[in-house]
Order: C-alpha cells, then sequence, then structure tokens
C-alpha cells in the first residue's frame, strides 16, 4: 500500500535534532540552482530497504545500548504505543523527508558536485569497513546502499541550504540573550515578601536562602528570552549582575530573583547558533509545503511492514550521523 505524504507532511522528524536538524538546517556551501522544472512521475517514492535499515540500526543500537532491549515494548502513550513503533514512525518521517527533499533537489536543478561525491565515496568506504557481521546481516547493506544513503542525506542537506540561502536568518545578540540567575520560588506572597527583605540584607548568602525556602529544587537556571513567563523574564532580564529583583508574581508563584549573570557569552552564542537554525527551518517548511502543494507526491508505505527494532544480530552501529559530521563539518 501507499501512504499519502500530505497527510504528514506537517509531521516533523524527531531523530536527534543533532543527527537531522543540526546537519540539514546547517549552514553548508550550496551550488547555484538551475531552471525549475515539473516533475514527470507520480510513482511513489522510496528508500531501498536496505538504506532504511541503517537508519532503524543507527537509532535502535544507540537506544538500546542506554535502555537495553526492555525499552522496545515500554509504552510512550496511553493508546499503548510501545518505543519501537513510535521510533520507527520518526525513521519514516525522517526517511520520507529525505525523499521530498529529493525531489525538491531534481526540480530546482540542485546537485552534488564531483568533490562532494568523491567525499561522500570515502566516507562510506570509512563507515561500511566498521560495520560488523551482525550490522551488515540485520541491515542488508552493502557498500553501494551506504554511499546512497549518504548521497541522499547530503543533497537533502545541501537542498536546504540553497533553498534558505536568501532568507533573513540573523539572529541579534539580545534576541539570543542567556543570562544565569538563582530563584526562590514560593507559594505564599507574605512569605514571599517577609524573604525578600531577608535577602537583600548584607552578606546574606542567596543561594543557602533558595536551597532552604524555595518550592522547587532547581535553584540556579540559564534563561533565554521568550523561555520564561513574561513577568518573571522581564523582571530577570532587567537586573544586572549581583542584583536581587523585588517579589514577582508569575503564573499564581511568587519570585525571587537573583541575577549571577546578565551576559553568558557561551550559552547565547549556542542559543544564537539553536534560534539560526530554528529560523532557517520555518523558512525551508514554508517552500517544502508549497512545494507539496503544488506537486503531490506519495510515498510507499510496503517495506515498513516487517521491520522491527528487535533481532537477535550482534549490532553495534552508532555513527552513521556523526561520521558524516566529521567529513562534511558545519
Amino acid at each position: 500500500m501507499a501512504m499519502d505524504w500530505e497527510s504528514r507532511r506537517k509531521s516533523v522528524s524527531l531523530i536527534r535534532v543533532s543527527a537531522f536538524f543540526a546537519v540539514m538546517m546547517a549552514v553548508l556551501t550550496g551550488c547555484g540552482k538551475g531552471t525549475a522544472a515539473v516533475m514527470e512521475t507520480n510513482e511513489p517514492l522510496a528508500l531501498e530497504r536496505s538504506e532504511l535499515m541503517l537508519i532503524v540500526a543507527t537509532e535502535r543500537n544507540r537506544y538500546e545500548q542506554i535502555y537495553t532491549d526492555q525499552i522496545w515494548s515500554a509504552q510512550v502513550s496511553g493508546n499503548g504505543t510501545t518505543f519501537q513503533e513510535y521510533l520507527l514512525d520518526q525513521i519514516k518521517l525522517f526517511s520520507n523527508d529525505l525523499l521530498v527533499i529529493g525531489a525538491m533537489a531534481e526540480h530546482y536543478g540542485i546537485s552534488l558536485d564531483n568533490s562532494e561525491k568523491e567525499q561522500l565515496r570515502r566516507l562510506s568506504q570509512d563507515y561500511y569497513s566498521q560495520l560488523s557481521a551482525g550490522d551488515k546481516a540485520y541491515t542488508g547493506a552493502d557498500e553501494e546502499d551506504v554511499q546512497n544513503l549518504y548521497q541522499s542525506y547530503c543533497l537533502a542537506s545541501k537542498t536546504v541550504t540553497e533553498l534558505t540561502k536568501d532568507a533573513d536568518l540573523e539572529i541579534s545578540d539580545n534576541e539570543a540573550k542567556v543570562i544565569e540567575i538563582c530563584q526562590i520560588v514560593l507559594n505564599d506572597p507574605e512569605e514571599a515578601r517577609e524573604l525578600a527583605v531577608k535577602a537583600s540584607q548584607e552578606g546574606v548568602d542567596f543561594a543557602a536562602l533558595a536551597r532552604t525556602h524555595s518550592c522547587e529544587e532547581e535553584t540556579r537556571k540559564k534563561l533565554g528570552r521568550g523561555e520564561g513567563e513574561p513577568a518573571l523574564e522581564e523582571a530577570a532580564f532587567s537586573l544586572e549582575t549581583g542584583e536581587i529583583s523585588p517579589v514577582v508574581e508569575a503564573g499564581g508563584r511568587f519570585y525571587i530573583i537573583k541575577c549571577l549573570n546578565d551576559y553568558d557569552s557561551e550559552a547565547t552564542g549556542k542559543r544564537k547558533e539553536e534560534l539560526s537554525l530554528l529560523r532557517k527551518d520555518k523558512a525551508f517548511r514554508k517552500i517544502y509545503d508549497q512545494f507539496l502543494e503544488d506537486y503531490p507526491i506519495t510515498i510507499s508505505d510496503d517495506m515498513w511492514q516487517d521491520i522491527q527494532c528487535e533481532t537477535t544480530e550482534d549490532t553495534a552501529t552508532t555513527n552513521f550521523f556523526e561520521l558524516y559530521q566529521e567529513y562534511f563539518p558545519g
């Protein structure tokens, strides 16, 4: 049977942000796009089963190494969905994205150059040489399958970059600013007022007060703009390092905040990168959605019927995406 991708296109693959979006949405060197061409076929698209299994093996091993094989039958929702079903669904969405973006690359005339292909050839040899006999038996993949999947992945990343190269992705320091605070959270306003007076006295150990009186275990935290209650955020970001706020009411609770660092440069830099990626993703998704509206695509669902994470094969590969990033850092 076939799955109508239009009904799933709003879903976002959740396979490791570090694996998919940090690469797919990272700024890589792109080439100029050619003249757009209408897609000439309505045949369902599909990856080879062995290519899918390379992704499945990578993800199943990563999770099983952390949680043991008991993870596969664990229920992750009230309707009885198991973690195995959940993970395979996310891998399916990821593979569908590769296929759709591959179709977009063809439509817009985006392709890999000879240098990229040679780098992918070396990468594929490197990765395949690391696979165990169990990995090869479980995935059914040969070196050509590895190279085909890496090429799809690289082409999709390049297509995202090319199609968003004119988007405004700049994030200001002010938007990305992260501060570090220590906070006391209380449920009683009178207690909060009394503690605020005590906290403002010279020589008082604010952190000790927070550990003793706060109704939340986490007292020290980093805060970025847009991450907290508006009133709490406004109060926190108005403080300079070492300053303590008056009582702030937010979300039915009462806060006393001490600013430990009014500009965390390292955390701000990381947040700037994250926000830029999110902005790039948003810009690309608009193009992606419009493409699917103009050129509906059907993706074959047949090969998913008997794919399982559970296996008796001694499979251990986990570095498909990490190795790609070593060869194509960005």
